[in-house]
């Protein structure tokens, strides 16, 4: 009898010990969480938020847009604060800042106003962190805070400032550099930060999305990264391409989401729109045409007004005031790219266009927002509160409606768990929907602050960053 007691009391113990551990949340270990989907079935998350509800903790912390990534116990952030840039590790349990560390160095660069200095959301391996700035580069922290490495790069060419985040895999950092002039993808060694490889990118011009990682069935990791006008997909040993798909609008933002072999991707740009396309003449017959000072380039006064750009220093790659082969070009091609939300089967090589894109879909299609795939329904939000969800399998819609509580702007991307979506809007509105193609709102919510990062979510918590702070929230035990 002594010893079933003693049998039965360890197990309970046991069982007791291993929910009290919380789940590895290396599992969002970068931007979006697992793989960049925006996935984590945890259960326990709350419905209702707002600055005295639910709240578990809230902790103040510099200005920054990055998102919050988790390992099993802290969580690694970056910002800014007089004239500095810096990563933030606080503690997951209360929200306690454990260690602050400035960059080495920060340089101002030109960038939208919606961007930031500390956009690009870190990566963890569980114990390091690593973060990109695009007025610094490169630089890995370990648990405790000081520094492994540092890898200066830049300045950067990326007309709107840098956005994409960095992304580990098979021992290697690597970071997406698409910019105006010299774009590229490089693969640095985790443990000492030097480049394992370069790859350039001279068809891409600036663009904002973080790759993700697909590993088939037979072959090595490959990191698919979306850019102006294609996606290309990269072995992550080499760095040798595999394939690409062309036909995407000209400046990306959003994450693919892969399930099942099949990659879907959200892409639109101003201008992307068939009703407002321009068929325009290459560059040749333009010179022939218009060049009136016979100098091989095209100015502001030679180009027919109906033809300029809405934005001329945009399309000024190089930024000397006149257009060159290369600068029209990329204009020309704007003119006629396509916004689309798309599915692609993945194991091609080569140029896939043709064979592997399975249908695109061209109506109410999100700007920054990436798609989410969860329990067999496509998820978007697009400005003005407006959600669809599709059918991944064909594209076609399955309901479109407004989030009547919450008719904003959104630069968040959706994330969901326990058979719920959360959707949360710049001003701070975060919608509940239930998760089904014919999606009903269960709550929204009003936090009064702006919100522009992605949330995070482990273990029955939500991870919020807004304007002014990191909430945590989660249901009363």
């Amino acid at each position: 009898m002594r010893n079933r007691r003693t049998f039965s009391f360890v197990f309970a113990v046991t069982l007791l010990s291993a929910a009290a551990i919380p789940s590895q949340a290396a599992d969002w270990s970068r931007f979006r969480g697992p793989n960049g989907a925006g996935v984590f079935e945890t259960s326990g998350l709350p419905i209702e938020f707002g600055p005295d509800k639910n709240v578990v903790w809230k902790t103040a912390l510099p200005m920054g847009k990055s998102s919050p990534i988790l390992t099993a116990n802290r969580i690694f952030l970056t910002g800014h604060e007089d004239g500095k840039l810096y990563t933030v590790c606080l503690d997951r349990a209360t929200g306690k800042i454990l260690w602050r560390r400035e960059a080495p160095g920060r340089r101002l660069e030109k960038m939208h106003q919606l961007n930031d200095e500390a956009s690009a959301s870190p990566a963890t391996d569980g114990e390091n962190v690593y973060v990109f700035f695009g007025g610094y580069g490169m630089l890995s922290y370990g648990p405790d805070g000081n520094e492994r490495w540092r890898k200066p790069m830049g300045p950067f060419t990326n007309f709107h400032g840098m956005g994409a985040s960095p992304v580990l895999a098979d021992g290697k950092l690597l970071m997406v550099v698409d910019q105006d002039i010299n774009a590229f993808v490089i693969a640095l060694n985790v443990e000492d930060g030097a480049t394992a490889w370069r790859v350039e990118r001279p068809d891409m011009i600036h663009s904002f999305s973080t790759p993700v990682i697909h590993r088939p069935k037979n072959g090595g990791a490959e990191l698919i990264v979306p850019g102006s006008y294609q996606m290309v997909s990269y072995e992550v040993a080499t760095g040798k391409e595999v394939w690409r798909v062309k036909g995407l609008t000209y400046q990306v933002k959003s994450v693919p989401v892969i399930e099942d072999d099949i990659l879907y991707f959200n892409g639109w740009a101003p201008g992307g729109e068939p009703a407002v396309h321009l068929e325009l003449p290459n560059f040749p017959e333009m010179l022939k045409r218009f060049d009136a000072d016979k100098d091989s380039h095209l100015s502001k006064t030679e180009i027919p007004t109906e033809w300029h750009p809405g934005n001329w220093d945009m399309q000024d790659l190089n930024k000397d005031t006149v257009f060159d082969a290369r600068d029209w070009k990329y204009y020309q091609s704007r003119r006629t790219s396509t916004n689309a939300t798309m599915a692609i089967k993945l194991g091609g090589r080569g140029d896939i266009t043709a064979t592997h894109v399975l249908w695109r879909h061209d109506k109410s299609l999100p700007d920054v927002p990436s798609v989410l795939l969860y329990r067999d329904v496509l998820y978007e939000i697009k400005k003005g509160g407006i959600a669809t969800t599709l059918n991944p399998k064909t594209g076609a819609v399955i309901k479109m409606g407004r989030l009547m509580e919450a008719l904003d702007d959104y630069y968040a991307s959706p994330v969901a768990a326990d058979g719920k979506v959360y959707m949360a809007s710049m001003l701070g509105k975060i919608t509940v929907l239930s998760a089904a193609g014919e999606w009903e709102i269960i709550a929204t919510s009003d936090l009064g602050e702006e919100i522009f990062a992605t949330p995070a979510l482990a273990d029955g918590r939500m991870y919020v960053r807004t304007s002014a702070a990191l909430y945590c929230f989660g249901k009363a035990d």
